[in-house]
């Protein structure tokens, strides 16, 4: 039996872990032509960034409009306002969402090192990165 057709065949007994190091010992490492090569290209960062934004709850009352993020479970709602108008209501919700935004950006750019004046930078110069 070929050093493959045992690799295989231990392959299929053993539980489907590969990195478990109960079945290396058992099965021992991989015949050299299952091993992947070693790629030399420097790691490529991200084509684009995308962000899910949390949803919101707006309600009428006699004073005006609130606004709350949407909340699940026992948690209690955080409403804001009031607000003069639907408008108004609308920016405050536009304006957090910006805020979370801004904010979860930077944490990418500054995890992926993109500087200033990259394509994906994408933040104005107020943020206070360089």
């Amino acid at each position: 039996m070929s050093d493959n057709a045992k690799h295989d065949a231990l392959e299929e007994i053993l539980p489907k872990r590969p990195h478990s190091v109960a079945a290396r010992k058992l099965v021992g490492p991989a015949p050299q032509s299952y091993r992947r090569e070693q790629h030399s290209a420097p790691r490529k960062g991200p084509d684009k960034f995308t962000y899910a934004l949390q949803q919101y709850a707006a309600e009428r009352r006699s004073a005006g409009w609130y606004v709350a993020p949407t909340v699940f479970g026992d948690e209690t709602q955080k409403w804001t306002g009031p607000f003069e108008s639907i408008e108004n209501a609308c920016l405050a919700i536009a304006r957090r969402h910006a805020t979370e935004l801004a904010d979860r950006h930077t944490r990418s750019i500054e995890h992926h090192k993109i500087k200033k004046g990259a394509p994906l930078y994408g933040l104005k110069s107020t943020t206070g990165l360089t």
